[in-house]
């Protein structure tokens, strides 16, 4: 048996794998403006959003209305998104200059939020 063999099919399996993953959809890195809406469907937070790293995955500065930041994680798969951090947010990225979904806080806080470029 070739030595070589076990190398390459362990190689044709991660090209298998990262080919039949779900790939991003949209890049969000940048900037943009946010609204959290609590679910008595008062205004919670708004403010900025900057998404930086990879279009996959990576870091948000979130600088609300009262100029306080927050930092967390980001990934996206296809079309959706989480982020974790201060709040969990999940949602959907509905085209370059959309985002939306919920989010929930740890004191028990939830709602909706938008973003947009």
């Amino acid at each position: 048996m070739n030595k070589r063999l076990p190398f390459l099919l362990l190689f044709l399996l991660c090209l298998t794998l990262t080919a039949c993953a779900p790939k991003t959809e949209f890049d969000i890195r940048g900037e943009w403006q946010y609204t959290m809406i609590d679910s008595s469907g008062n205004t919670y937070d708004s403010g900025t959003i900057t998404f930086s790293g990879t279009p996959e995955k990576g870091t948000y500065l979130q600088i609300n209305i009262y100029d306080v930041a927050y930092e967390g994680a980001f990934t996206v798969k296809g079309s959706d998104i989480q982020l974790s951090g201060y709040e969990t947010w999940g949602g959907t990225v509905l085209d370059v200059n959309t985002i939306n979904g919920n989010w929930e806080h740890d004191d028990g806080a939830n709602g909706t939020f938008q973003a947009n470029r």
